[in-house]
């Protein structure tokens, strides 16, 4: 029997934290925390954390990462299994958190030195994605890109005779990112399973020069794209699959629909559900990203709605503010609305561009061309966007000063997305005393926020329109009811979403019946679950 046990993250927009304990093993998927009034952190139990065999981290989010020290501080010795590219990311995670907390007047519950005890082992130096390994013995752990963040993954595990799926942060709708299905991922290896051409282990079968590809996106010196990159971490599975002359049609997605929605995750719920589903082997317990609740809308019905509104706002010739992460949807939406607003100026804060030059560096987390973005590849259009004109680049105020009044209708697009920096609030204060300003939202803002404040009450803070309009980086009632049918379990969590969305999402699930039998829970922070 295993238990998941809640310590954050379900019920809540926040503090990812969930732990599975069986009778022999202890594994915690992510443990971050939640940036409402002085931060919250994980429910943890501190008699477990020595027990603890291993921690799977799916990405540096805060919100998934950042209390990972903390269980250093408590007596965890263990090992934090995670991709050398969200290793990469977590410095600035964990600086940013260790402000944020001084900003508000708390201390951290962990030294500096509980950072540094930290124990990192890379994915990609074990196993290619979508392939199954033993990160402890008796346990298995495969993972593949989820398409929320360079480095993101999410996790299959099998422990104790039970097999779990999290997805981690995930969407198939990023205008830049890969992800790699789940559900076909599971069928491959299962195919495999049933159907063994070679006993060893990925390591031993692949050449050392091929594995370096796949963890540093280079090969004999060259960067390779996204494809090249999806085809040497498939190989495994594939060349086995032509090996055995297993033919394609016996596949459980016959149609050409339900090809499409496994490969790209874009076809319409009601063409996948007329699809038997994906994978023929149940899992015992899915957690699922559903931090969009019962929003029905697909990345393209957000990408419209955000070009209405800025041309709204262009149109009476004001200036649109986006405030954005450092690294995630701001270089796709930059890249996009330079595209669609050729003949706008547009004024991009230098963190902000050094996410672009990020991008760079890991192609292997890229799709080869992006959703809503046209022409050549996306390596290309980064780089063309980075040594080309058409927008500016202000790093000092008064080159602020000097644009904003050189400028009229104008794109902003500036680092922190929920505007509680100094740079934030100044450049709202220089927009907030025009109407035909808007200050334009496209994440999650944390209750207690400056942004939260401005959505709540804004005229209390100035004159200029504020919005939100959401940019998928997560997943909407659709996208789940696809993962439920294409990935059947036996019982479903929901996360990433207040108690009261998960609940109404729940229902409406439950009367579609996206596959049967299955038990579909909304919980909270707290609660436990028995397999």
């Amino acid at each position: 029997m295993i238990k998941l046990s809640v310590w954050g993250g379900a019920g809540e927009h926040g503090r990812s934290a969930y732990l599975l304990s069986g009778s022999q093993f202890h594994l915690l998927l992510d443990c971050g925390v939640k940036k409402e009034g002085t931060g919250e952190y994980p429910m943890i139990d501190p008699e477990i954390v020595p027990q603890l065999d291993a921690v799977l981290l799916s990405h540096a989010h805060e919100d998934h990462s950042v209390a990972i020290p903390l269980l250093y501080k408590m007596g965890y010795q263990g090992e934090v299994w995670t991709t050398r590219e969200t290793r990469a990311q977590l410095r600035t995670y964990f600086a940013n958190w260790r402000r944020f907390v001084e900003r508000v007047g708390e201390e951290l519950p962990y030294d500096e030195a509980d950072e540094q005890a930290i124990r990192y082992r890379y994915l990609e130096d074990e196993v290619v994605s979508q392939t199954w390994f033993e990160p402890i013995p008796e346990v298995k752990v495969m993972w593949g890109r989820s398409g929320h963040l360079a480095g993101s993954v999410w996790f299959g595990v099998e422990m104790e005779g039970k097999r779990i799926f999290y997805s981690g942060d995930y969407t198939s709708e990023s205008m830049l990112l890969q992800e790699d299905c789940p559900a076909e991922a599971f069928w491959k290896t299962n195919m495999l399973r049933e159907n063994p051409v070679s006993d060893a282990p990925s390591s031993e079968r692949w050449g050392i020069e091929e594995l370096i590809a796949i963890n540093s996106g280079q090969k004999a010196g060259e960067f390779i794209t996204s494809q090249d990159q999806t085809s040497v971490a498939s190989e495994a599975s594939s060349r086995t699959l032509v090996s055995m002359e297993i033919p394609m049609k016996q596949r459980n997605f016959t149609s050409n629909v339900a090809d499409g929605a496994v490969r790209a995750g874009r076809a319409n719920v009601a063409d996948v559900a007329d699809a038997a589903p994906i994978s023929s082997v149940v899992v015992d317990l899915a957690i699922i990203d559903a931090a969009y609740g019962t929003d029905q809308d697909a990345q393209a019905d957000k990408l419209e709605q955000l070009e209405q509104a800025i041309r709204q706002t262009i149109a009476q010739g004001g200036k649109v503010l986006l405030p954005m992460p450092v690294v995630g949807r701001g270089q796709e939406i930059i890249l996009w609305a330079q595209q669609q607003f050729p003949a706008i100026p547009i004024v991009v804060e230098q963190g902000l561009v050094d996410g672009m030059k990020q991008l760079m560096h890991v192609p292997y987390w890229l799709r080869e061309k992006g959703e809503h973005v046209n022409g050549s590849s996306l390596k290309d259009k980064i780089d063309g966007f980075l040594t080309g004109r058409g927008w500016d680049l202000p790093t000092t105020t008064q080159e602020r000063e000097q644009l904003l009044e050189h400028h009229a209708a104008s794109l902003w697009f500036i680092p922190d997305g929920m505007m509680q920096s100094s740079l934030a609030r100044w450049y709202y204060s220089q927009l907030s005393d025009r109407e035909e300003n808007l200050i334009l939202l496209t994440g999650h803002v944390a209750h207690g926020t400056f942004g939260d404040k401005l959505l709540q009450v804004p005229d209390k803070y100035g004159v200029c329109e504020v919005r939100k309009i959401r940019y998928k980086v997560h997943q909407g009632w659709k996208d789940v009811e696809r993962m439920l049918h294409l990935i059947p379990a036996k019982h479903t969590v929901l996360v990433h979403a207040d108690r009261a969305e998960t609940d109404r999402l729940k229902e409406g699930l439950l009367r579609n019946s996206p596959s049967p039998g299955t038990v579909i829970h909304s919980l909270s922070a707290g609660d436990e679950l028995y397999l």
